[in-house]
């Protein structure tokens, strides 16, 4: 059998700054490796700017973003959550952990997102929130999930795991609904090798 070269395709590549070592260093030297550091309020400073929301707050990941955005709507046994079919598991069970009820609604095929026009079908007298994931990094038709929220008094949590930097209309994703959250895992745009971040 003739010898095969392997070539590999990487999932994706980190951008590299070539000043790593020297935060890692910083840090160090400072005696804050972990959370509530110079460099926690460097960030929360940084996403506030760049998102253009009021609160930034970093978490370990976007799966504990995701349960804090539950919490934080006080989800409650029985209470309905609106998601698309098409999600990572994190962000059902974010609401699933709670007693919450997660109520797939199907995706459109051109974005693979939510499809907003079956959205208001799903809504009953138990619905407590529509969270709209922006896939890879494609925003959600926000404008139409948002008016459907005020229309039915529900609150808009975004799951833009894959959508930080990204926008739609000039805002950034994770900053149109009441909540966001996005994620900062190597696999995402903008890398810490973990960690997450949810907006207000």
């Amino acid at each position: 059998m003739a010898h095969m070269v392997e070539h590999k395709i990487p999932f994706n590549r980190p951008y590299m700054t070539g000043q790593e070592l020297n935060y890692i260093a910083e840090a160090h030297s400072c005696g804050h490796l972990a959370g509530d550091g110079p460099f926690t309020y460097r960030c929360h400073a940084w996403l506030e700017q760049q998102t253009g929301c009021r609160k930034a707050l970093l978490t370990p990941s976007c799966t504990a973003a995701l349960e804090m955005m539950a919490l934080l709507l006080e989800i409650e046994e029985g209470d309905e959550v609106i998601l698309p079919s098409f999600t990572f598991v994190s962000t059902a069970n974010a609401f699933v952990l709670r007693g919450g009820v997660p109520v797939f609604v199907d995706i459109r095929p051109d974005t693979l997102n939510v499809d907003e026009t079956l959205i208001e079908a799903a809504i009953t007298p138990r619905t407590r929130a529509i969270v709209p994931v922006h896939y890879a990094g494609v925003a959600c038709e926000m404008d139409t999930i948002m008016s459907i929220a005020k229309r039915h008094k529900l609150a808009v949590v975004e799951d833009a795991a894959q959508g930080t930097m990204a926008y739609y209309r000039g805002r950034a994703l994770g900053s149109i609904g009441d909540l966001g959250a996005l994620s900062f895992h190597e696999t995402k745009n903008v890398i810490s090798g973990q960690g997450s971040g949810v907006v207000d």
